[in-house]
């Protein structure tokens, strides 16, 4: 092989290799509009729950406990934090 043909091959690798590139970085950006798509999903359906408009199915009661289980224990880690950084202020929050 010359180093024409050599200049070549290794060209087109760059080339297919930057393609492979863009690709996962449009499918990273796609699957971060998914995630937030799905966020905004839910937020409305709980919404829609707790102002009446809807009732929970049997099969989604369990994920919505386990919500519900996780923002009760966000909102206490979030006052014990509260709580000690009253006792000790340290001024870098």
């Amino acid at each position: 092989m010359g180093p024409g043909k050599l200049l070549e091959t290794l060209r087109d690798r760059v080339i297919h290799r930057s393609q492979i590139g863009r690709r996962k970085l449009d499918r990273v950006a796609t699957r971060r509009r998914l995630d937030e798509a799905l966020r905004e999903l839910g937020r409305r359906y709980r919404l829609a729950l707790e102002g009446g408009m809807m009732q929970v199915p049997e099969e989604l009661a369990p994920a919505l406990d386990e919500v519900r289980s996780l923002e009760e224990r966000l909102a206490k880690q979030e006052q014990d934090i509260a709580d000690l950084e009253r006792e000790h202020p340290s001024g870098d929050r």
